[in-house]
């Protein structure tokens, strides 16, 4: 299972967390994305009646789990 990554700045960390906002549309070819799980619960924005959870990374390496409506391709949540 993968971790959040960090990088060393002059002895102090930062984390490299992916900036993924609600209601952003799912961004499959920038995103590299790797199924995590299936939520029972109603989408936010078509009402579908699941999401799915995917790791997600950018082409910057930053890294960050978001679920995401198949039916809208809307992210409906960022989860850890």
């Amino acid at each position: 299972m993968r971790r959040h990554l960090s990088l060393s700045q002059s002895d102090s960390y930062e984390h490299l967390s992916i900036t993924i906002s609600v209601g952003e549309g799912f961004k499959s070819i920038v995103w590299k994305a790797e199924y995590d799980m299936d939520f029972n619960t109603e989408c936010l924005f078509c009402f579908s009646d699941r999401i799915t959870g995917y790791r997600v990374e950018d082409e910057s390496g930053r890294a960050g789990k978001v679920a995401v409506c198949p039916k809208c391709e809307k992210v409906n949540a960022v989860y850890t």
